[in-house]
């Protein structure tokens, strides 16, 4: 019962850290990225609204890939905060065995790993796909920012623009439009036109040209014009209409790895494991983080083992990392990604055991 009673307050104040400093991380990520995404409307043509949709959409990825090391930092700092008031010699002084006490909270890391799992293989993919979906299917916003002056300009799919002025109210002079696809090769010229937006339409007035177009046949039409309006809502924007296997669901993944056809079963197998053996790392590092109580302190300055453990948690987080950049590139080393999370954790209890034996044969 007291195990149990002190175990729960610390794992309180561990969550209190753990998603404090998660959430204070993942918001300035987010609005690093956010920032660095507005060439989503300047350059790709998206409106605002796709725009902070696309970017609510990407906080789940930023969260989950920042959640393993966020969990060890928190771990450290919450322990090192009941160390500092003296709250863990009062645990120890009520009788509470300290291996028993690890042992209760690396069970309840076992069930935040399995979490973060779950997010990893549904909640995550869920978003990426469905980002990816609003980039592809989303209507383009104004067309006018992406058009420059004395440039040729590829604002959509099969569509390129040149004008030699243009403007602050989008009025353009001396423009070539030439659209190439499958059907037809069409090239318009004209003295001058505007550029503008209605009822949501993207359209380019343009006065006194002509239309020269080749069909598949190679026949060539020219038509010559005093005022023609373009509807640019025919024309698709110029996003990559494939996915991603990250944007990809976890079972659409499985079911692409089972079809013996499929030639990218090694970065199928990395993303999988991204997301299923990568979270299998944190019991070790619960392990780790309680260094922190096992190492006699009088041996060894108290901030020099701080920093020893942290290193050693950092390098046993990339190590997984490397391991899973090497897993798409080398045969074999999956087999040795799938097995590091339980060898780090039983290298580490073994470790931790040792030292706990020892302070208490010391004491």
């Amino acid at each position: 019962m007291k195990k149990n009673k002190l175990g729960n307050y610390f794992i309180k104040e561990f969550l209190k850290n753990y998603l404090s400093i998660l959430f204070a991380f993942g918001i300035i990520i987010w609005i690093t990225q956010a920032v660095r995404l507005l060439d989503l409307i300047s350059e790709d043509g998206n409106s605002i609204r796709t725009y902070f949709l696309y970017i609510i959409s990407t906080l789940p990825k930023i969260i989950s890939r920042i959640s393993i090391i966020i969990f060890f930092i928190s771990l450290m700092v919450t322990i090192s905060r009941f160390e500092n008031n003296n709250e863990l010699k009062a645990i120890w002084f009520s009788g509470l065995n300290k291996k028993k006490f690890i042992n209760y909270l690396v069970k309840y890391s076992i069930l935040l790993t399995f979490i973060i799992i779950l997010i990893r293989l549904f909640i995550v993919p869920y978003f990426s796909n469905y980002s990816r979906n609003l980039l592809l299917y989303s209507e383009v916003g104004s067309i006018a920012p992406l058009i420059k002056e004395n440039n040729f300009n590829n604002p959509l799919k099969e569509v390129t623009v040149y004008v030699e002025k243009k403007n602050q109210i989008n009025e353009i002079d001396e423009i070539i439009l030439f659209e190439n696809n499958e059907e037809r090769n069409k090239t318009i010229i004209a003295k001058s036109g505007v550029i503008v937006k209605e009822n949501n339409k993207n359209l380019i007035v343009l006065v006194d040209g002509s239309i020269q177009e080749k069909d598949k046949n190679g026949k060539i039409s020219i038509i010559d014009f005093d005022k023609i309006t373009l509807d640019l809502q025919q024309y698709n924007k110029k996003t990559n209409d494939y996915f991603k296997f990250h944007e990809m669901f976890s079972l659409e993944l499985i079911q692409k790895l089972l079809e013996d056809t499929d030639i990218r079963k090694k970065d199928i197998i990395n993303e999988l494991s991204f997301r299923i053996i990568i979270p299998l790392f944190i019991p070790s590092l619960v392990f780790l983080g309680f260094f922190l109580i096992a190492i006699n302190k009088e041996l060894i300055n108290s901030n020099l083992i701080k920093i020893i453990i942290f290193l050693s948690g950092i390098f046993t987080i990339f190590t997984g990392e490397i391991l899973l950049n090497l897993s798409s590139k080398i045969n074999h080393i999956n087999l040795f990604l799938f097995f590091s999370p339980f060898l780090f954790l039983v290298i580490n209890k073994l470790l931790l055991n040792y030292f706990l034996i020892y302070q208490k044969n010391k004491s």
